[in-house]
């Protein structure tokens, strides 16, 4: 393929680009067997998609983080009535994403923040590094026209729908069975709102990810047996990267 002859030849570069630092998960999403039918021609120009819009929208997250969500989602392609559902959008460039790949998944996308940042709390975090972690309130924020017009630029607005408001307001409503889930919210009590509203709605073969493996007491919440069992009231799940990771994905016993 010659330099220039087109947009493929614009994807390819991006996917080559990507190999030296998430070559394993680009690798896996480009071999992987899906129920749809998605061409390399494809897999190529989402994963191009997705570093475009990295490249203009601040996010807080890996290529292969989100490429190991998008798997899963895709695993689950066809699904009737299949949800997925983010909490805590940032700017957007996370939801642009996930509402490419919930589309070609026939899905829809529900997206749950509160649009004004982080609320006002007074935790003080650790990370497993040791490191200490403060939250300010309004951190991360996000206004929802902003977001609306990140997601229309770079993603796939018609499957998204926008629940604005803090978790513990807009979670209660909830009253849907889900997919595949993408938590990124920073707090233990947003993290414990979230999961104790949505783990009991997981469908079979669904996930929950949080991308806020990395702070020690989000851990030892997830370690808490009598959190899942009491709280949640489910069994203690499956949560590959515990104690390791960044990204946590969480499935049912």
């Amino acid at each position: 393929m010659r330099r220039g002859t087109g947009s493929l030849y614009r994807r390819v570069q991006s996917v080559r680009f990507l190999l030296g630092r998430d070559r394993r998960a680009v690798l896996a999403f480009l071999r992987a067997t899906y129920p749809v039918a998605l061409s390399w021609h494809a897999r190529v120009a989402l994963v191009a998609r997705f570093v475009g819009t990295t490249n203009h929208v601040r996010t807080y997250h890996t290529q292969a983080e989100l490429l190991r969500v998008a798997d899963r989602i895709l695993r689950l392609a066809g699904r009737p009535g299949l949800t997925v559902v983010e909490a805590g959008s940032g700017k957007g460039g996370s939801t642009a994403k996930l509402s490419l790949v919930t589309r070609l998944a026939g899905g829809r996308l529900l997206v749950f923040d509160s649009f004004r940042g982080i609320p006002p709390n007074d935790e003080v975090h650790r990370n497993l590094w040791g490191r200490r972690v403060v939250f300010r309130a309004g951190a991360f924020r996000g206004r929802l026209p902003a977001v609306r017009r990140t997601v229309a630029r770079f993603g796939a607005p018609e499957v998204c729908e926008f629940r604005k408001g803090w978790f513990a307001d807009t979670m209660p409503a909830l009253d849907t069975p889900i997919d595949v889930a993408l938590l990124d919210v920073d707090l233990l009590s947003s993290t414990r709102t979230c999961l104790v509203h949505l783990v009991p709605r997981l469908r079979p073969g669904g996930a929950v990810f949080t991308q806020d493996g990395h702070l020690e007491a989000v851990v030892g919440l997830l370690r808490d047996e009598r959190f899942w069992r009491d709280e949640v009231g489910v069994e203690p799940p499956r949560i590959r990267g515990l104690g390791r990771r960044k990204l946590l994905e969480i499935s049912p016993a």
